[in-house]
């Protein structure tokens, strides 16, 4: 199921099918399809606080 779900989140990453469509071209339950997007989710949130705090500590360490 590991290499599924990596499947899954590439065809999310990729925006070209609905959520329903990816569950019918890959024969999964539409359930396994939230999972997959709610972990790129997450995903995404990580890289924007990372991206974010290093911006704002950029720039707070040049104001002082």
């Amino acid at each position: 199921m590991k290499n599924i779900m990596i499947d899954l989140q590439n065809e999310i990453h990729r925006g070209e099918h609905s959520l329903d469509d990816i569950a019918r071209i890959y024969d999964v339950p539409r359930d396994w399809v939230d999972l997959a997007f709610d972990e790129v989710l997450e995903q995404y949130r990580f890289e924007d606080q990372d991206m974010g705090d290093i911006f704002l500590n950029e720039g707070y360490e040049e104001d002082e």
